[in-house]
Formats: C-alpha cells, sequence, structure tokens
C-alpha cells in the first residue's frame, strides 16, 4: 500500500509540473503571442508564471519527498540504474527552475514594474528557452520512471 501512495504522489507532482510546462510553452505563449502587443502580453505572461510556480514550489516538494520515500524506503536504496539517472535528471530539473525563479523571473517582474517591455522581453525569452530545457528533461525523466526498469 505505501508504494501506491508513494507512486501517486510522484506521479502527481510530475503532471502538474511537466504538464504545466508543457501547456505554457506549447499552447498559451504561442497564443498570447498572436493575440497580444508586449504591453499586454508580458503582464499577462507574469501573472500565469505568478500562479504556475506556486504550484511547482509544491510539486517539486512532493516529487522530492515521494521520491526519496520510494528509493529508501519502499527499495532501501537499491535500484537500478535508470532510478539514479531519473534523480539526476529531475535534480537538474529543480536546479533550473530555482534559477528562473531568483534570476529571470525576478528581473522580469522588475521590468514590468518599470514598464520596461524590452527588457521583460528579453527576461522572458530566457524563461521560454530554460522551460523548454526543463520540459525536455521532464519528458525524459517521465521515461526513465516509467520504461527504465524495462530497459
Amino acid at each position: 500500500m505505501a508504494i501506491a501512495i508513494a507512486i501517486s504522489l510522484h506521479l502527481l507532482g510530475t503532471i502538474v509540473w511537466v504538464g504545466g510546462m508543457f501547456f505554457a510553452h506549447m499552447a498559451l505563449r504561442p497564443a498570447a503571442e498572436e493575440l497580444f502587443e508586449p504591453p499586454q502580453r508580458f503582464p499577462l505572461m507574469l501573472r500565469v508564471l505568478d500562479r504556475f510556480f506556486v504550484w511547482v514550489w509544491a510539486a517539486i516538494a512532493l516529487i522530492l519527498a515521494s521520491g526519496y520515500w520510494i528509493f529508501f524506503a519502499v527499495f532501501q536504496g537499491v535500484m537500478g540504474l535508470y532510478a539514479h539517472l531519473m534523480q539526476g535528471t529531475g535534480l537538474l530539473m529543480v536546479g533550473l527552475f530555482m534559477y528562473i525563479y531568483f534570476v529571470p523571473y525576478k528581473r522580469m517582474a522588475a521590468a514590468l514594474r518599470e514598464n520596461d517591455y524590452p527588457r521583460a522581453g528579453a527576461q522572458l525569452a530566457v524563461i521560454r528557452r530554460i522551460i523548454l530545457t526543463n520540459l525536455l528533461l521532464g519528458l525524459i525523466t517521465a521515461v526513465l520512471g516509467g520504461a527504465g526498469k524495462f530497459v
């Protein structure tokens, strides 16, 4: 029963984070670019990130807690290479997210407070590139988690 709870929590956190990145990058961003000019688009994207990042912090806590619960309590620290690769890509994703949150996201917010749209746009471009990287890492990590044991 413990393994079912741990895996379910792990999956829920992953779905929120990776699914949110997929939606933001593949659907929201292109639609916002088509419909809005920078004075409307950049504040919209900031508000979206404001809300999404709260969920990402929660997802990270859930993923790490459940992942280490699975690794240590259920498998006593003995798992295949896929689990170590999954942990490595996951920790890299956390590091990239922390960089996004504490550097370009904060800079974008400051630029928007000053109505500096070129600077806000430059920071949003940095965020977009890193989110794409994190999205790709998240998809790889999900495949490792789902199929890695069988490869």
